[in-house]
């Protein structure tokens, strides 16, 4: 069927079902949705309804704001589409042109040292949170100042979007009051989600702060918590914001909880100020959440934290529950034994279908005791539909998950992970679980369900071994999403033997620090390099054999490069360049096999590079020539780059090492 003919039969359609199909194509691949409307003015007009269902503000400044919304109020009025709007993301910040040197309202995500961000929670696809050090401040604000003011064509647009259901806020600079009292009076029903919440508003300005924090229309607020700000200010908004969900606002339903170690926050050491508590609270009373995420920092070493939110919220009315995350740059903070068996033994969780939780061993208990309160934890859940498992994982925790979930499961993740700490004196010695071709096929027998697989794949050099694992994923019947965490970590040297038996004489050299030799770094070097062409063919090794349900997408993260099992990373300067992670989409056509490419963090790494280039040129760090192998340094440097000039020679015309290197291929 030719275009022009498709075109004319999709004109004869009743326009209830150009609706639908319209409303398929939105859910399915939105881009997609563009192309339709562009079919006809028949399909333009079907398509309408959903074009201006989610409605995105991008906020800069008062000028730019007051454009960009003068442009979306002149498209809703030509298609009279102003009755279709459903939700308004406003997202930004709203530069008033403060004073240079004069600190911004809460400067969110403001690190002084950038790490590789890391992937905890999977499912549902979030935005990592990254490491390092942040500056958190809240800045004095005026709700009579011209911020307020500037705000008002936001406020002239909600109060003409007659079918508003949803706002979803997320700026840093404080929520606007008018905004508020729009919403109040012209859509009572309509639920803020508030992404960038801050309870220090309540103390500043207590009658609009209580106004917002107890509005009927609040619905969801991610909240950032300290013990004490980067101004040395005291920060109680872990006991508000659980009796903000005991009661005084009425209609919240879900919490992020985000913990973070800002910068400077640790220089005073008095201690905490005296807190009164809200206005209004009665103690007592229990919320009803449906959904509550305990993330970054959040103290889980002790089960105080978890009781403290189930005298506030009932756990039984729980759908979505996320423990664990980021520990301020120093790996991961998770759920240790003893939360473990308080939650087990003393909390129900009926309604809970999607869980998402770190776990942590504690040296302190055997490493059977762990195993077995993390299986006894997950045992306890009724079977979920989306679960997410990151930490130290070993059979029996494996083995729990698919007995219990196996058969309900669409979604799963399953991330082994451990981290050590620099200058720990005691890890564990036993290795981490790294799952192979059998472990694949019990995910295929005890998921017949599952959809979206995110799990962690040892890097083997591109080996059989390795291709025969992508092979074997395949035999996932209704798997549409995959996301493989490529694991390039080697913690022999630290945990089993120093030498490898295959390695040669020049292997077997002392690289660094006694333990890693030269061996594991050539092997780190070449599980690290992982280039499109590798990308490629894991995506075609993986559909080759796969049926019934054809792969959409797939992602690969690499991680680990240069972790050698004593909590130090050694291999920066390659890692930037050489361990790069994608994304493979196939495109939504049924007529021909069309897939799309890119690499994730792909400006941010070639900034890197960049500044690491001109960092090595300006201090002579770059690859060595024999002559210069004088200092210590130097002869570390020489023998780094002779490893790695032993698996790619400098090609012809080649400037800069980074241009010589490629991935092996897979061996399939």
């Amino acid at each position: 069927m030719d275009s022009a003919t498709s075109d004319s039969y999709l004109q004869r359609l009743p326009h209830e079902t150009l609706q639908q199909i319209a409303g398929h194509v939105a859910d399915s691949h939105p881009p997609s949705l563009d192309a339709l409307t562009l079919t006809s003015k028949t399909c333009h007009e079907a398509a309408t309804l959903f074009n201006f269902r989610q409605v995105h503000l991008t906020v800069r400044n008062p000028k730019q704001l007051k454009d960009d919304v003068a442009a979306l109020v002149a498209a809703l009025s030509r298609t009279d589409s102003a009755r279709h709007v459903h939700s308004l993301t406003l997202e930004g910040f709203l530069d008033m042109d403060k004073p240079v040197g004069k600190k911004g309202t809460l400067d969110w995500w403001e690190s002084t040292r950038v790490r590789e961000p890391r992937i905890n929670n999977i499912l549902p696809n979030k935005e990592p949170i990254p490491s390092g050090f942040y500056y958190i401040h809240d800045e004095f604000w005026d709700p009579s100042s011209d911020e307020d003011t500037a705000w008002a064509p936001v406020i002239d647009l909600v109060k003409g979007l007659p079918s508003l259901a949803k706002i979803v806020y997320n700026c840093p600079n404080h929520f606007p009051p008018g905004l508020l009292d729009t919403l109040h009076q012209n859509h009572a029903q309509c639920k803020i989600h508030h992404l960038t919440f801050r309870l220090q508003t309540l103390l500043q300005h207590p009658t609009h702060g209580m106004s917002l924090a107890t509005s009927p229309c609040l619905h969801s607020v991610k909240l950032l918590d300290s013990w004490r700000d980067s101004e040395d200010t005291d920060d109680f908004s872990r006991g508000a914001i659980m009796q903000l969900v005991a009661g005084l606002a009425p209609n919240l339903k879900e919490v992020q909880f985000v913990r973070f170690r800002p910068n400077l926050s640790n220089r005073s050491r008095l201690q905490r100020g005296y807190w009164a508590g809200l206005p209004g609270f009665i103690p007592g009373k229990i919320g009803s959440l449906t959904s509550l995420s305990l993330l970054g920092c959040a103290d889980l070493s002790s089960s105080a934290l978890i009781q403290g939110w189930s005298k506030h919220t009932d756990f039984s009315s729980l759908h979505h529950l996320a423990l664990g995350g980021e520990k301020g740059g120093w790996g991961l903070n998770g759920v240790n034994s003893e939360v473990m068996e308080w939650i087990t033994h003393n909390c129900s969780f009926p309604q809970l279908k999607t869980l998402e939780i770190v776990l942590a061993y504690d040296r302190r208990v055997t490493r059977s005791h762990y195993c077995e309160s993390a299986a006894s934890l997950l045992g306890a859940f009724d079977p979920l539909c989306e679960l997410s498992v990151t930490g130290p994982l070993e059979v029996d925790i494996f083995d729990a998950i698919l007995h219990q979930h196996g058969r309900t499961l669409k979604k799963l993740s399953l991330h082994s992970l451990e981290k050590v700490r620099p200058g720990d004196e005691s890890p564990r010695r036993e290795m981490p679980m790294v799952f192979t071709k059998v472990h694949i096929t019990q995910i295929q027998a005890y998921c017949p369900a599952l959809e979206e697989l995110a799990i962690t794949v040892k890097r083997t050099q591109s080996n059989a071994v390795e291709a025969e694992l992508y092979r074997t994923l395949a035999k996932l019947e209704r798997l549409r999403s995959l996301f493989l965490i490529l694991d390039c970590s080697d913690l022999r040297p630290f945990r089993d033997s120093p030498c490898d038996a295959a390695f040669d004489e020049d292997d077997r050299k002392t690289w660094l620090y006694k333990n890693i030799k030269r061996g594991h770094l050539r092997l780190a070097l070449m599980n690290c390099a992982v280039d499109e062409p590798l990308a490629r063919s894991i995506w075609e090794t993986i559909c080759h054999d796969k049926v019934i349900t054809p792969l959409e997408s797939l992602k690969l993260w690499t991680t680990g490069v240069g972790e050698f099992g004593n909590g130090q990373d050694v291999m920066a300067g390659f890692t930037a360049n050489m361990s790069r992670s994608w994304l493979v989409e196939r495109l939504p056509r049924d007529d021909r096999e069309v897939i799309n490419i890119r690499e994730l963090g792909q400006y941010t790494r070639e900034a890197l590079d960049q500044s690491r280039k001109e960092w090595e040129t300006r201090w002579n760090k770059g690859e060595p020539t024999e002559s210069e192998e004088e200092s210590e340094e130097d002869q570390h440097r020489f023998a780094t780059f002779g490893v790695f000039r032993r698996i790619w020679p400098r090609k012809e015309g080649s400037s800069d090492w980074r241009e010589d290197w490629s991935s092996l291929p897979l061996q399939v």
